[in-house]
């Protein structure tokens, strides 16, 4: 028995229940991750295949407006897999130090992670969880 549950005067079972939700919301976090770096590599491979060349965070000149506003949904969508892959292709032209290249790991996944939320909310409230 935990140590916490003892305290609140809990069984066993009601601490395995509690440990079992802690491992739900753990995993669904993790999917969420996931799921943020999966639409942003593949939208950003997407771009790559259509245009030819890699996705970059500058915008090209000469945009109208409605192709100004597609431009930056890629780049906003696609932006923690940009970030990863400048992040480890800096790694093997140039020596960076460590502690960037982990506030660059750190900020693509919480990027990641907040749009994999933003996308499973989505699905569920159109009806794709059940």
């Amino acid at each position: 028995m935990s140590v916490m549950a003892e305290k609140v005067g809990r069984g066993k079972g009601e601490a395995k229940a509690m440990s079992e939700a802690h491992y739900a919301a753990v995993l669904l976090n993790i999917y969420s991750l996931a799921i943020g770096f999966v639409v942003a590599g593949a939208l950003a491979s997407s771009v790559t295949l259509v245009t030819g060349q890699p996705l970059r965070f500058e915008l090209p000149e000469q945009l109208s407006p409605l192709e100004t506003v597609f431009a930056m949904l890629c780049r906003i969508i696609a932006g923690p897999f940009m970030i990863m892959r400048n992040t480890i292709s800096s790694i093997f032209k140039t020596r960076r130090e460590p502690y960037w290249v982990m506030m660059a790991i750190v900020i693509a996944s919480l990027w990641s992670f907040c749009q994999g939320v933003i996308i499973l909310e989505t699905a569920c409230q159109i009806g794709a969880c059940s």
